[in-house]
């Protein structure tokens, strides 16, 4: 016998067949079958199903069966659950007879025709939204089928919210200001400040600046307004001398830059500091250097400078200050600088270009018109609001827009984090409301909505209605 359940399979392999059209062969007999108190729940990684099941209406002869199989049914997408054989009296007796394994129900025109039915089956994302059918197969003897009827007991069983998702648009950038930084290990000779290009390693470290300068300068959206030089020495030796270095290094740094770009001298500032104590700190920190601790207290000392260093000298008989000598004052010596600069206003379309070379150049609100090119929860909607959050981590809105995405992902976790950057809002009121509503904190998710609702927020109405929805399935 080929049961109705292995029937509605095969169809919908071949074409989709709407609930109304399966719905509209429903036999007398079928009506008579009852199901209450219907419960569909998905725990973890299954689905369980259970409801009572009431078959004292179904006419059932000795030697007839019904076999009634609950089905999961959506789209071309068909799941069924093990199945209730409703047996007359010859038919049960065969059955048992036979060990039969499944459900099986000895017919009865009183209420031990009653079965509570609970089977649960893996949980498939398609399921979201199905509805929950009983496919019946009336068979005479020997498991003869004589016919096969379908009843609808309830659509949506599984509901899944379509949360409506209010994107902010980003506030206008007056002025697009930006920054490029970088650092430069350079080598001098003992108490030299001239640079000398082919010293050691200059070459790479000029090199490195000049390729961050030419970056900009080079580029006809951007416009430099000026470049910070800081000049650093590591904490050995006279704290004067190491003043002097220090800044005479960074002027040194100037220099050179002013000879390769012929920039006015106006347009670069320099400063310095004599003995970086605080770098020499945080590399330490860092660090399984022996005597740490006693590193850290002398670092932390309220004294002169030329006096910590002298204490340092004796831990350890000088073993320790000779590691810091030769391991960790070498990247103390720097100059960090800052190149800033100004950026164009640009159209949607140079957006859309800018966006996969260099979106730094763009604002928040360019970047979120390129968002309104694409269909939202696109690929490439989602991406826009990924790059706007690295480029603008600690702004409100990126943080609210990216939210969103994750949500649209089903990254909770991740939509959480960015919620705790994005404010009080309205809009972030609502967003929250919607991360409670897709998480199952139904009552969280109603207090937020309905203050969402009342602010004015477009959108939490409904979501309110999906909230009911879920409540009620």
């Amino acid at each position: 016998m080929r049961s109705i359940a292995k029937t509605i399979l095969f169809a919908f392999a071949i074409v989709p067949v709407p609930v109304a059209a399966l719905a509209a062969s429903v036999s007398d007999q079928t009506k008579n079958i009852r199901a209450e108190q219907l419960q569909v729940k998905k725990y973890g990684n299954n689905v369980e199903v259970s409801f009572r099941m009431c078959m004292q209406a179904l006419d059932v002869k000795s030697n007839r069966s019904f076999l009634l199989t609950p089905v999961l049914v959506k789209g071309d997408s068909v799941c069924a659950l093990p199945p209730v054989m409703v047996a007359g009296r010859r038919q049960e007796l065969v059955n048992r007879r036979n060990r039969y394994k499944g459900h099986l129900v000895k017919y009865s025109k009183d209420d031990k025709a009653v079965l509570n039915y609970a089977e649960k089956v893996e949980y498939k994302e398609w399921m979201r939204g199905a509805s929950l059918m009983i496919a019946s197969d009336f068979c005479g003897c020997r498991g003869a089928l004589l016919d096969q009827d379908v009843m609808p007991v309830k659509d949506a069983v599984l509901y899944q919210p379509e949360p409506v998702l209010a994107f902010v648009a980003p506030a206008a950038e007056p002025l697009k200001v930006r920054e490029e930084l970088g650092k430069a290990f350079l080598d001098f000779p003992v108490n030299e400040m001239a640079i000398y290009p082919d010293y050691r390693g200059n070459e790479a470290e000029l090199g490195k600046i000049q390729t961050i300068i030419d970056l900009v300068k080079n580029d006809t959206n951007a416009h430099i307004t000026h470049i910070s030089i800081h000049g650093y020495a590591s904490p050995e030796g006279d704290f004067n001398n190491n003043k002097r270095l220090a800044q005479g290094r960074a002027e040194a740094l100037k220099q050179y830059v002013l000879s390769q770009y012929g920039f006015s001298s106006n347009i670069i500032d320099v400063s310095s500091t004599p003995e970086d104590w605080q770098g020499l700190k945080q590399q330490v920190e860092a660090s399984d250097i022996e005597n740490r601790e006693k590193v850290l207290e002398v670092i932390a000392r309220d004294m002169e400078e030329d006096v910590k260093n002298y204490r340092l000298q004796l831990i350890d008989g000088g073993k320790t200050y000779e590691y810091l000598l030769k391991e960790v004052y070498p990247s103390l010596r720097r100059s960090e600088y800052v190149v800033h600069y100004t950026v164009r206003a640009f159209n949607v379309e140079e957006a859309k270009k800018q966006i996969l070379v260099r979106p730094q150049l763009l604002s928040l609100k360019e970047m979120y018109a390129v968002s309104a090119t694409y269909a939202p929860g696109s690929p490439e909607f989602n991406e826009v609001f990924d790059i706007a959050i690295r480029l603008f981590p600690h702004d409100r809105t990126a943080n609210l827009n990216a939210a969103l995405v994750a949500i649209s992902e089903k990254n909770y976790p991740r939509a959480e984090r960015y919620l705790e950057r994005a404010g009080d809002s309205p809009e972030t009121v609502h967003a929250r409301g919607v991360l409670c509503l897709m998480t199952g904190r139904y009552d969280e998710a109603e207090a937020l909505l309905k203050q969402a609702a009342h602010a004015g927020i477009k959108g939490a109405e409904e979501n309110l209605k999906q909230l009911r929805l879920v409540r009620e399935n």
